[in-house]
């Protein structure tokens, strides 16, 4: 325990981390508490994609506005098929090539989203951002509680990308329920964001994979 009665965990460094820990982790997102979670990219704060209390605590604590939408992890695809409303044929490309090749690759999809879905998901947007990452204890995570949506670890609009415990403010950690720590530093580089939603994809956010690499990519399919 941490404070105020604050759970804190060691789940590196490497990588390596205990079963107890995974089940730790994902019952208190089930319960709806907010988790600081390392990711493939830097730490986020998360929650289940579906608790609106939870979703609306972390916008609490980011200073973010509510109309804009976190991205949501996933372990599986078949994860997508709940939250996306279609799969175009080069999301599928992109798909097989960074989420769950030999080597995986941070890349976010942002899809229509499905149409059972509520609202307050994705911010009142007919879109949501889905990326599957590949850090292993987040797979293992989800695949206990669901989906969970996942946001620097940082107040709104700071342009902070914590890749240790320590580069997260003390105002985010305080508020969190749980804190799960790498015990080394995450990769830093923010996943790339690509709109698949049309006939031709959307670069919204360039990070570790370059704009060119997916346009090329299209190109050649």
């Amino acid at each position: 325990m941490n404070k105020a009665g604050q759970i804190y965990l060691e789940v590196g460094p490497g990588g390596k981390y205990s079963r107890e820990n995974v089940i730790t982790i994902a019952e208190a997102l089930t319960d709806g508490r907010i988790a600081i979670l390392p990711t493939g990219t830097i730490y986020g704060l998360s929650c289940v994609y579906n608790n609106k209390t939870a979703l609306d605590r972390i916008y609490e604590i980011k200073q973010r506005p509510g109309v804009m939408p976190f991205i949501v992890l996933i372990a599986d695809i078949a994860d997508s098929d709940i939250l996306a409303d279609k799969i175009n044929a080069f999301a599928q490309v992109l798909i097989e090539k960074y989420w769950v090749s030999s080597t995986p690759r941070p890349v976010t999809l942002v899809f229509k989203k499905n149409k059972n879905l509520p609202d307050f998901i994705t911010g009142g947007s007919d879109r949501i951002a889905l990326r599957l990452d590949c850090l292993k204890i987040i797979k293992d995570i989800i695949r206990i509680c669901g989906p969970i949506v996942s946001t620097s670890a940082t107040i709104s609009g700071s342009g902070q990308s914590p890749v240790s415990i320590a580069e997260i403010p003390e105002i985010i950690k305080d508020k969190a329920d749980v804190i799960a720590d790498m015990a080394e530093n995450l990769a830093g580089v923010a996943s790339t964001v690509v709109d698949v939603t049309g006939d031709a994809p959307v670069i919204i956010r360039e990070g570790k994979v370059s704009a060119q690499e997916i346009m090329e990519l299209y190109g050649r399919n």
